[in-house]
């Protein structure tokens, strides 16, 4: 058995193998994987208009994923495009070890969706521009102590005695940590898919941030119905094992957002169509290119 101690957060770690308790409940529906997420459907009109609220999950932390409010049509490279505002809020309801999130992947892909099914598939809506690329915290500082030890017996003859010897270590070392957020697009024809990484300040262990912006720029050949399927997986304190991979993901059995460019960009002229709070759908911005996509996110240029 190997013993390591972080002396900046009084907290013990052993590689031993260890379970949870978990139970789905035998009421859900496994195909659905509705004990991950409640499923979010889409309605008449959100098959053209995106809905606010993209998916909310409450456990052990309340999780919400929104597309705000208004959206942004202009053009980039002369061609159509969408600025989107993406909004995750993590608001942690207890604060034991194992519920502390560690790291979050959000996932964002985009596709063809045209409003008639029978309509042949066109390419993809691109990813061109998203903020943030890459962001480094404030770094904090701690050190970290390691403890090691080991047993070891030896015996010369089979069956025989054995003779026993112990061997300790202990080091310590001073280590920063700083909260980092990376962004990446991905796709083969298209660049249709944005992934981010939130990784927490592992000297703090203070989990994500109670609330993360990120924007992006999206844009198209032509002027069709397209969707946007948003995953958010969050990553516990126990980092091993098929749990840690499937607890929790919200977003994986909900309705996409559909993006209807005739639709908005008329909601976007005439200005008739506000939300609950009385913010506009959409809004026309003119050429993209000079927008600076960290005004629209948590995290400024470095």
């Amino acid at each position: 058995m190997s013993t390591s101690q972080d002396s900046s957060t009084n907290t013990t770690t052993h590689d031993l193998s260890w379970c949870l308790p978990f139970e789905i409940d035998s009421s859900a529906d496994a195909s659905t994987d509705s004990f991950l997420s409640s499923r979010t459907t889409n309605t008449a009109e959100e098959e053209s208009i995106p809905r606010e609220i993209i998916a909310e999950e409450v456990r052990s932390t309340r999780f919400q994923a929104e597309l705000e409010r208004p959206i942004r049509i202009g053009t980039f490279n002369g061609q159509l495009a969408f600025l989107l505002c993406f909004k995750f809020s993590f608001q942690r309801l207890s604060h034991g070890f194992l519920k502390r999130i560690q790291m979050a992947t959000i996932g964002i892909t985009f596709d063809d969706a045209p409003s008639d099914l029978t309509a042949p598939s066109k390419p993809n809506p691109s990813v061109v521009r998203h903020h943030p690329i890459e962001h480094q915290g404030a770094v904090s500082t701690g050190t970290v102590s390691y403890h090691n030890e080991v047993n070891a017996q030896v015996s010369s003859i089979p069956n025989g005695p054995t003779i026993g010897t112990n061997f300790s270590m202990d080091v310590s070392r001073p280590r920063e940590g700083r909260l980092v957020v990376h962004g990446v697009t991905s796709g083969r024809r298209a660049r249709n898919r944005i992934t981010w990484t939130v990784e927490e300040d592992d000297i703090l262990k203070s989990g994500m941030p109670r609330e993360t912006k990120m924007a992006l720029v999206v844009n198209m050949k032509e002027e069709r119905r397209f969707s946007a399927h948003v995953i958010v997986t969050a990553h516990y304190a126990f980092n091993r094992g098929v749990i840690a991979k499937m607890i929790p993901v919200i977003g994986k059995s909900h309705d996409p957002l559909y993006f209807d460019p005739a639709v908005l960009r008329d909601i976007a002229q005439k200005q008739t169509q506000t939300g609950l709070d009385g913010r506009p759908i959409a809004e026309n911005v003119g050429p993209i290119e000079g927008i600076a996509l960290s005004e629209y996110t948590s995290f400024p240029d470095q």
